[in-house]
């Protein structure tokens, strides 16, 4: 097999033409693993510009599964080139607002990875309580969907990928995690014209990013 990409938590090898395994790094648990892979799955049934998923595999006591080649440029090295930002934009929050019309019925309650994350790194009993008391929500929500998780292919167009984080919640939620992610990796005139062109206000999200912020140092 060929590596052809690595990243924080997995590596990429080339196994067929159209086919890569996404094969995570020694001490990922397989029920890390097979949760993304089960959400992999489900976002499959309900939405069409994701990569094809095939099979679940354990290679040398590490885990991952076996999807379609996507080949293209993040949507985040082209909003990087001045004349393709206007553009990049429009795509990346059309692409967000559609995603959010999905209803996330199958999906994991947003509140229960966040407790997640301090189960595993600490006991903040102030914090978890806060999270307790989050309104719940049944969209469909990505949970890590910013430019680089979007590839711009010359045959598919834009494909979605990473789903670790697939939950269900209110939609406000996944529009908080975004402007978040996007406030952390870009400047932050980036992340509030982001939040304009999908509508919703810092009122709206600001509920959900008290949390978020105060959550960050527990993320894994």
């Amino acid at each position: 097999m060929k590596k052809i990409a690595e990243g924080n938590t997995a590596e990429i090898f080339e196994v067929e033409e159209k086919k890569v395994l996404k094969l995570f790094k020694p001490g990922y648990s397989k029920s890390s693993v097979s949760h993304e892979y089960s959400n992999h799955r489900m976002v499959s049934e309900a939405a069409e510009n994701v990569p094809r998923l095939f099979a679940f595999i354990e290679k040398n006591q590490r885990f991952g599964f076996i999807m379609e080649k996507v080949q293209g440029s993040s949507l985040a090295s082209l909003m990087q080139e001045p004349p393709a930002f206007d553009w990049a934009m429009e795509t990346f929050t059309g692409l967000h607002k559609n995603w959010l019309t999905q209803t996330g019925d199958g999906a994991a309650l947003y509140t229960d990875w966040m407790l997640r994350q301090l189960d595993e790194k600490s006991v903040d009993g102030a914090l978890a309580d806060q999270i307790k008391l989050l309104p719940s929500g049944n969209t469909l929500c990505h949970g890590d969907f910013h430019p680089y998780n979007i590839i711009i292919t010359p045959e598919q167009g834009a494909v979605i990928i990473d789903f670790a984080t697939v939950c269900k919640a209110p939609k406000e939620y996944d529009v908080a995690r975004t402007y978040f992610l996007l406030k952390e990796a870009a400047e932050k005139p980036v992340a509030d014209l982001y939040l304009k062109k999908m509508q919703v206000g810092h009122e709206d999200i600001k509920i959900y990013m008290n949390v978020l912020e105060a959550l960050r140092r527990y993320e894994t």
